[in-house]
């Protein structure tokens, strides 16, 4: 026995377009925040030349 789907009214669709758009600005967000830090981190190895990031494939 299947259960009937249940039409979407504008109200939900409303708030899933909402949803989308927040989730679209806090990816965006964390992308400039992302990219932020790795010019940190580039500026940072450069001026001290220490080397922050791991290299991969080194054994500890």
């Amino acid at each position: 026995m299947r259960k009937k789907k249940k039409d979407a009214s504008e109200e939900d669709y409303d708030r899933l377009r909402a949803e989308v758009t927040r989730l679209r600005k806090e990816l965006r967000h964390e992308k400039m925040r992302s990219e932020a830090l790795d010019t940190m981190i580039d500026v940072a190895e450069e001026m001290f030349n220490i080397p922050v990031r791991k290299k991969a494939g080194t054994k500890q």
